[in-house]
């Protein structure tokens, strides 16, 4: 009996939990309230009592043969108003032949029926039909292959394995029809049983979204792949039961085919433009090396808007979420979409040609505000034991969101929950502490991942910590010098009670007494007097990041007792340190002996200690009151203040003399050193009057520099010693001065000279004044300014105080020789009074003068012609002057005189030798005067020729025998065979028997 009552309890207990369960994952839903259509329905209202615990039972029969009694069953939810277009609803359901837990699968629903050896269609079959009044806006039918694959109508479960139907239809709507029917598999009389639960969709009031369902679907994928272990989705409502230990698994095993898996977690509503979507994922880190990111996808939908939100993984995740994933193997990932959807799919992808098992781990899908920003004030946060902090978040939806406090990442206590910007103020901590703070939205249940903030908790120093050098006993006449030390870092403060309300401040005098305080916390006591003594004074430590100190009564006491003493003396330090002494310490770390003496009090035998970098080396005083101790010359080097502590003891009291060490600089003449850029300075050229010196690129620290470094303009470069410090040898700072010297400039790189003025290469222009010339543009050889200059290139620098310009100015040079005045025509023999004679000079030129002397100008001699034409009428003093505007750039005016050798030609060449030309004929074939005619020179051999006025050759023949008319015989300006112009030519006939040429002009008319 009692252990019925136990079951019973526990069972109880069990259903108290699923309704809560229920309530929280519906209690935002609006549900269909009324039934507007049914048929073969038992306990119909069951399906509308906003129960879905309770269902109401839809019935279908396969009937007798032939379909006698056969039925289908339908039940119609209507909801209480318009459901608007792309809002999804949910339907409860259930069937009784095991169909849903395949049609999950989407596309995979009939290979996932395949490997467990069920038969979708032809047995029990369903049909959902969504509708507007009495009108059918989309239906599915489970009968159908393919059916129930779209973000339309979709097959979800929840976390407890219950299925219902998404819908998502794109026009508005107010009812759902589900239909129950048997398939032509199903033998006589069977009858199968649909249970409806409640048709709900969201409720807009409420702003929780919970991620209540899931699906899965598949591309790629074929009944074998199905088959092998570990392809498909494992336990996909792990993905949604609010457990992060637990989770769904999307994998392939080992493939080597393009095939793509996802699961979708549905929301029960949509959502805002601030819900941020939160996924947890686990990755093998082994995939990670293999680019498995970029096969990672995450999309979101809302209804049958999709790829509202889509991005890879590797886009999404941040350098530090890439760490932990590639530590831990898994990371959750805040997704913000900015715009309202209500479902979100992760796709994998299969990585082709990799030997590992592919797959993700799903731990949690939800959505929560945004996670909280630390105050500036709350990070790094620091304490001292005992103390309390007051920490600080904010969310970025002030209004709306709240912050949970907790004392664990996970789990853990809620310690306060509190408005954005409120303070959380810690307990009493004695040892440092990590608080946790998320995010939700006020009434909702979801919160996001949880911000750490630490507090750092620091010891309060205690009298123990700290330690004090002390030789408890100290002569008047020497300083009392109290040094504290800890292994705790801080600062150290002097008081002169144990309740640190009396403190000793630096260079604070009380009468005769004198407190000096360093930096690093030790106290000097000058004048202290046996007639006080002991004295007690108290050290406290305040550390250096939390400023924690000593407690009150807590502090170090130090006692000090001082006698009276008349031992006074006066000390110098004799000894003068070299350069050299500094380099053979550099060298061979010789030692450097410190030599001095000592008056006043001293005597013969008292104890000499001389005190250098901590270290302690003793000697005596001789009879003269000297001394001498060597010690080593790193450490008289080394020295930070370049001072000795000179000890000299007589019994008790010792006298203490700080005594300086004359260290020498290095040498520092010529600090500015100036080079030119044309030589290519480096440091090699550098000046440096130190035996073994280097040189550093920085005053302190930094690197040597290369005998082969460039020197740079304006550079600083530093010269010691390689292996001692600068505190000890200070560099001296050298700089460097580089003259570039530009290129020199002239108005003009191609420039033109008369070969009559005898030019010389230095008479190439160039703006500058000192410049050198050059045979080539690099290197070659120095040409002396006084050369004679020829054409071609030159090459110039340029000099300035001392430094030559690395670029040179090329100059061409054009060397122009001057065009020579000619006259054409017969210049010897000519004829008097029997003929006219015609002379030539350049054409094409300008301003022409003729000047004819013993001569009368027949025709030409203007200014405008190249020619004239003469008939000479005096045997002596015949002459042509000839002068122009000529285009030669050198000698523009030319000018030219040619005597004229005349003579008397009537009886030579007359009726005696039948010879006369006929200097005018028209060869135009008209039958008259159509040839050069020259009358007799048939009877005599000959040459003729005949020029046109450029004293171009366009006729030549042997033993002319008056036959010519006017064609070129001679190709040059004109080609053989072509008419000569119209125009004046000039002819030379020559005859060897008379040994005489006949010259003058002929006209040819057209």
């Amino acid at each position: 009996m009692k252990s019925k009552y136990v079951n019973a309890l526990i069972l109880a207990l069990v259903l108290v939990v699923f309704l809560i369960s229920i309530q929280s994952a519906f209690g935002q839903q609006q549900f269909a309230t009324a039934i507007t259509s049914e048929n073969e329905v038992e306990n119909s209202g069951f399906a509308i009592d906003a129960d879905l615990l309770t269902s109401a039972v839809v019935n279908a029969n396969s009937g007798l043969a032939l379909g006698v009694g056969a039925y289908s069953g339908h039940i119609e939810l209507q909801f209480p108003g318009q459901i608007p277009a792309n809002q999804t609803s949910y339907v409860r359901f259930n069937t009784e032949d095991d169909l849903l837990p395949y049609l999950l699968g989407g596309n995979l629903g009939g290979l996932l029926a395949d490997v467990a050896g069920l038969v979708l269609l032809g047995n029990q079959e369903f049909t959902i039909d969504v509708r507007n009044n009495n009108t059918s806006l989309y239906q599915e039918d489970s009968g159908i292959t393919d059916a129930f694959v779209t973000n339309s109508m979709r097959v979800v479960s929840d976390k407890n394995g219950n299925y219902f139907m998404a819908i998502s239809p794109n026009e508005e709507y107010n009812s759902i029809r589900v239909q129950n029917k048997v398939g032509s598999l199903i033998g006589l009389g069977t009858t199968k049983e649909l249970n409806v639960y409640g048709a709900f969709t969201s409720d807009d009031t409420f702003d929780c979204l919970n991620a209540n369902y899931t699906s899965f679907d598949g591309s790629g994928i074929t009944l074998d792949l199905l088959s092998i272990a570990g392809t498909g989705v494992t336990n996909p409502e792990f993905a949604i039961d609010d457990d992060v230990n637990t989770y769904s698994e999307l994998g392939f095993g080992i493939i080597n085919v393009a095939a793509t898996i996802r699961q979708t977690i549905y929301f029960d509503g949509s959502s805002d433009s601030t819900d941020v979507f939160y996924v947890t994922l686990g990755v093998d880190p082994s995939l990670l090396q293999l680019g498995v990111l970029n096969n990672i996808q995450l999309s979101a939908d809302n209804g049958t808007n999709t790829d509202v939100y889509t991005s890879n993984l590797a886009s999404i995740l941040s350098v530090d979420l890439l760490g932990l994933l590639s530590n831990s193997g898994t990371v959750t990932i805040a997704v913000e979409i900015g715009e309202s959807v209500d479902r979100i799919s992760i796709d994998l992808s299969s990585l082709l040609g990799v030997n590992l098992n592919q797959s993700i781990r799903i731990y949690d899908v939800f959505s929560a505000p945004i996670m909280p920003e630390i105050a500036v004030n709350s990070q790094n946060v620091a304490i001292c034991e005992g103390a309390s902090a007051s920490l600080m978040a904010t969310t970025a939806t002030p209004g709306t969101t709240e912050l949970l406090w907790y004392d664990a990442e996970t789990d853990g206590n809620l310690l306060a929950v509190l408005g954005s910007g409120e303070t959380f103020d810690t307990s009493a901590l004695t040892t440092s502490t990590t608080y946790y703070v998320s995010a939700r939205r006020i009434g909702c249940l979801n919160e996001s991942p949880r911000v750490p903030v630490t507090v750092t908790v620091s010891p309060i120093p205690t009298a123990a910590d700290i330690e004090v050098n002390t030789n408890s006993i100290y002569c008047s006449s020497n300083d009392v010098v109290l040094v504290p030390t800890s292994d705790i870092n801080g600062t150290y403060e002097w008081f002169f009670d144990s309740n640190a309300t009396n403190q000793i401040t630096h260079n604070m005098v009380d009468g005769d007494v004198t407190y000096t305080i360093t930096d690093s916390g030790t106290l000097t006591i000058s004048g202290l007097g046996e007639g006080d003594s002991p004295y007690d004074y108290f050290v406290r430590l305040r550390t250096n990041d939390k400023e924690c100190i000593n407690a009150s009564g807590d502090l170090k006491t130090v006692n000090v007792t001082v006698v009276d003493s008349n031992f006074d003396i006066e000390s110098t330090l004799d000894t003068v340190i070299s350069v050299q002494d500094i380099l053979n310490v550099n060298n061979t770390n010789t030692a450097i002996s410190l030599e001095g003496s000592v008056s006043g009090d001293a005597s013969e035998g008292d104890s000499v200690t001389i005190r250098i970098n901590d270290l302690n080396f003793t000697g005596i005083l001789d009879a003269n009151l000297a001394f001498n101790i060597e010690v080593p010359g790193i450490d008289v080097l080394s020295d930070l203040d370049n001072a000795v502590e000179l000890l000299i003891s007589s019994g008790l009291c010792t006298v203490t003399e700080q005594l300086p060490i004359p260290i020498p600089e290095l040498p520092t003449e010529d600090l500015l050193q100036v080079f030119c850029a044309s030589d290519n300075p480096t440091i090699l050229d550098l000046q440096l009057n130190l035996e073994d010196g280097v040189f550093f690129d920085a005053l302190v620290g930094g690197t040597v520099l290369g005998a082969d470094t460039p020197l740079v303009d304006g550079g600083v470069y530093f010269s010691g010693l390689l292996n001692l410090p600068v505190d000890v040898f200070a560099r001296v700072a050298i700089s460097v001065q580089i003259i570039d010297v530009e290129a020199p400039t002239a108005e003009d790189g191609v420039q033109t000279f008369c070969d009559s003025s005898s030019p010389t290469i230095g008479d190439l222009q160039v703006d500058q004044n000192e410049v050198v010339f050059y045979d080539s543009a690099v290197g070659g050889n120095i040409l002396d300014p006084n050369a004679t200059l020829v054409a071609g290139d030159y090459f110039v620098s340029r000099i300035e105080n001392g430094c030559e310009s690395e670029n040179r100015l090329q100059i061409t040079a054009f060397i122009i020789e001057e065009s020579p005045v000619t006259l054409m025509g017969q210049t010897e023999e000519a004829c008097v009074s029997t003929e006219s004679y015609t002379y030539f000079t350049e054409s094409n030129q300008s301003n022409y003068e003729w000047t004819v002397t013993g001569g009368v100008i027949m025709d030409g001699g203007t200014a405008i012609d190249d020619f004239v034409t003469v008939t000479w009428n005096s045997l002596q003093d015949t002459s042509i002057e000839v002068a122009y505007l000529s285009t030669d750039i050198c000698t523009p005016n030319k000018i030219l005189i040619v005597d004229i050798e005349t003579m008397r030609c009537g009886e030579v060449l007359g009726a005696e030798f039948c010879l006369e030309v006929y200097n005018e004929f028209s060869p135009n074939g008209d039958g008259f005067n159509d040839f050069f005619e020259v009358e007799c020179i048939t009877d005599y051999a000959n040459t003729t020729r005949v020029y046109n006025r450029n004293g171009n050759l366009v006729f030549e023949t042997q033993n002319y025998q008056n036959d010519w008319n006017g064609i070129a015989t001679v190709s040059g300006v004109l080609n053989r065979g072509d008419h000569l112009p119209a125009g004046t030519y000039y002819y030379v006939i020559n005859i060897p028997e008379l040994n005489r040429d006949l010259v003058g002009w002929l006209h040819l008319a057209r």
